[in-house]
């Protein structure tokens, strides 16, 4: 029967099936390193043979990018009232990073080990470089408006210190065994790199 005008086909068997895999090695990866995460282990989770999983993917890493791609827009979600507003808004940035944290809190053993091969393999690299653009462009943009509306003091180009706020916040994350409990720190150092001495007058909690 064809599909009513209007109305959405459904996920089709091998959507589904590419949907499992990914959230297979969601879960595994939770757990344990790509390294230790067999194909049979991500096809037996998926409910299909070892020989269909070579239908929708390659091989592990090819998973993890998919995996990391798709989540790119989480990393990011939260971010737009504090990246499109002006001024040092505690709050804006404070619920830009919480629920940041929170990610980093449920996947942060792939976020961190895709961070750390990055150097070494190009699609990890490319992911990496692609989601530090994305937000190193649009605070750089914020950097800019407010210096130019005298909200925010002359110092380093936007986008150089755009980039090192990204580099401070990625690496806390990442080496934190608790990464929510990090939020009102990095709120009042990345609002002291930007507007100075901010953090005396008005701390973040």
């Amino acid at each position: 029967m064809s599909t009513p005008p209007g109305r959405r086909r459904g996920p089709s068997k091998g959507d589904r099936r590419e949907r499992a895999i990914l959230e297979t090695a969601r879960t595994l990866l939770a757990r344990k390193p790509l390294a230790d995460i067999t194909i049979d282990e991500l096809a037996a989770g998926a409910e299909i043979s070892r020989s269909s999983f070579y239908f929708y993917f390659d091989s592990k890493l090819s998973v993890l990018v998919a995996l990391l791609h798709g989540m790119a827009g989480e990393l990011g979600r939260d971010a737009g009232p504090w990246l499109d507003g002006a001024g040092p808004d505690t709050a804006a940035l404070r619920e830009a990073l919480t629920p940041l944290a929170r990610l980093w809190r449920e996947h942060g053993r792939m976020l961190a080990g895709a961070l750390a091969a990055a150097p070494g393999c190009p699609p990890l690299a490319q992911w990496r470089a692609e989601l530090r653009s994305a937000h190193v462009d649009r605070l750089a943009a914020r950097i800019a408006r407010d210096r130019a509306a005298g909200l925010a003091p002359a110092g380093p180009a936007p986008r150089v210190l755009a980039g090192l706020i990204d580099d401070l916040r990625t690496a806390a994350l990442a080496g934190s065994a608790d990464p929510e409990a990090l939020v009102d720190d990095l709120v009042t150092v990345e609002l002291r790199m930007i507007y100075a001495d901010f953090a005396e007058d008005h701390p973040a909690g």
